[in-house]
């Protein structure tokens, strides 16, 4: 079986204007963005997740890199296999390389497939748990659109299929496959009938030997327009970039937090991952989720591409039993309620003296500070309000007891904005009423909410008048008895 070299990936997205900008580097040293920007140096030492250039270059038609086992496997030419200086030209071929990620550079370079059929995108792998099997998308040699399909790893080379998966059916394109942690379903995109428009996310579920019949994954995840680069983690939390959801830039990246039967809704990672420009092929490692990689592509003057690193900090202060998935999770603003058991989050702490803070660019309404107070002793409280609004922690609420000991009270607000640093209670203007904010802290972010309603269709009225001016991931919270709830029953 011949195929042709995958272009589609690379093509289908700069055609539009693809991946993203020069990431804000969390860092301990001078740096700036990709748009040349003047150069800020970040002074916080207690900084737990490094984001930071890796020395790679992403050759297409690949847009990204991929795990696999220990190391991480890249497109490359081989004058990094032959050691070729960097200025110098190579007239070596294209191919799929394997090497140990070191701090911000790859180590020593190996051939992935001695005898590669084709040329692949790296980031359009995925392997079962044992590493023994691989999907990958490549195009068959009589067709035009990009197919699944399943190789083995036999004597040290892998051996391709002739024919893709069996879902892969008629003229359309199956593309970025990712597989769940136990290998029993599969998701990827397609512009197959269902399709909310471009490409959405479809899941296909093992059936035996077999893959079934794929399903849209949902339609509060896909949107009109494309849906691409899907990445669950160990725990099946799904990682994708859009560029039809409300985010920063052209694609951003989002994460969908696994409840055990499905998807809740996207949220975009913050502004400490995600810029003006575009953000995607982001995958994190499995085997301890302690690193990741995503990539950036301008979209204004200069076209560049660069590979981000993320990783924990090795600094004393990092917190036990944390992942790079739960921080951003955390940071995201989602509560993500399939953590193992037992395994308690411990508060993310991203502290930068000048990087762009995780928040939603405040769109132009009407704003007025009353002066802002900090927090103080918050490093074993769940949820607290600081001093500025009115206080609240998990163990003790600080509001008055309801006159009914045995009655719950229900408040919802709209929240519109997370920070990393408490900003206090703000006037904000909606269509002409004023509402008092109410922050609090949650999972290592103050947030920022507004409107105190007693049932949920005012809030969903509120919320959604919020998008309409500007706050366009402006979304419901609950509060019982003025500690934030996450029941499903209080969303009925």
């Amino acid at each position: 079986m011949k195929f042709l070299i995958v272009t589609f990936a690379f093509v289908y997205i700069t055609s539009g204007g693809f991946p993203g900008q020069g990431p804000y580097i969390i860092d301990h040293s001078a740096r700036s963005d990709l748009q040349g920007n003047v150069p800020f140096r970040d002074t916080a030492m207690s900084t737990t997740l490094l984001i930071r250039p890796f020395r790679l270059d992403i050759v297409p038609p690949s847009c990204g890199v991929q795990f696999y086992k220990n190391g991480i496997i890249f497109l490359s030419h081989s004058k990094i296999e032959e050691k070729v200086p960097e200025n110098h030209l190579s007239f070596g071929s294209l191919k799929t390389f394997m090497a140990l990620p070191l701090d911000t550079v790859p180590g020593d370079c190996i051939p992935f497939i001695p005898f590669a059929p084709t040329v692949f995108p790296s980031e359009a792998t995925t392997f079962t748990e044992d590493f023994n099997i691989m999907y990958v998308s490549l195009i068959p040699e009589r067709d035009s659109r990009e197919k699944i399909f399943r190789a083995t790893l036999k004597s040290n080379n892998w051996v391709f299929d002739d024919t893709p998966l069996e879902f892969c059916k008629g003229n359309y394109i199956y593309s970025h496959p990712t597989l769940a942690a136990k290998g029993d379903f599969m998701i990827f995109s397609s512009d197959m009938v269902g399709s909310a428009g471009g490409l959405d996310l479809f899941i296909s579920r093992k059936e035996g030997k077999k893959w079934g019949n794929p399903e849209n994954i949902g339609k509060h995840i896909n949107s009109s327009g494309n849906e691409l680069f899907a990445s669950l983690d160990a725990e099946n939390n799904l990682y994708f970039s859009s560029d039809g959801l409300p985010g920063e830039g052209g694609y951003d990246v989002f994460v969908c937090s696994y409840n055990g039967k499905g998807w809740d809704k996207p949220h975009n990672l913050p502004a400490i991952i995600n810029s003006r420009d575009d953000e995607v092929a982001f995958t994190v490692s499995r085997s301890d989720m302690n690193r990741a990689f995503f990539t950036s592509r301008t979209r204004f003057g200069k076209s560049r591409t660069l590979l981000n690193s993320v990783t924990l900090s090795p600094s004393p202060a990092t917190e036990a039993n944390i992942d790079i998935s739960r921080k951003l999770i955390a940071l995201a603003g989602i509560a993500n309620e399939s953590s193992k058991a037992g395994k308690e989050t411990s508060e993310p702490r991203i502290e930068k003296a000048s990087a762009k803070e995780v928040t939603q660019n405040p769109p132009p309404i009407k704003a007025e500070a009353n002066e802002p107070k900090p927090a103080k002793n918050i490093a074993n409280e769940k949820e607290i309000a600081p001093p500025s609004a009115k206080p609240v922690t998990a163990s003790k609420p600080a509001t008055s007891v309801p006159a009914e000991a045995d009655k719950d009270v229900v408040i919802y607000r709209v929240q519109i904005l997370a920070n990393t640093k408490p900003i206090g209670s703000k006037t904000f203007t909606v269509e002409g009423k004023s509402y008092k904010s109410f922050e609090y802290l949650y999972m290592g972010g103050y947030r920022t909410t507004i409107g105190e309603c007693q049932k949920l269709a005012e809030a969903t009225a509120l919320q959604n008048a919020c998008r309409r001016n500007g706050y366009n991931q402006a979304f419901v919270v609950a509060f019982k008895n003025n500690i934030r709830s996450n029941d499903p029953a209080l969303f009925k």
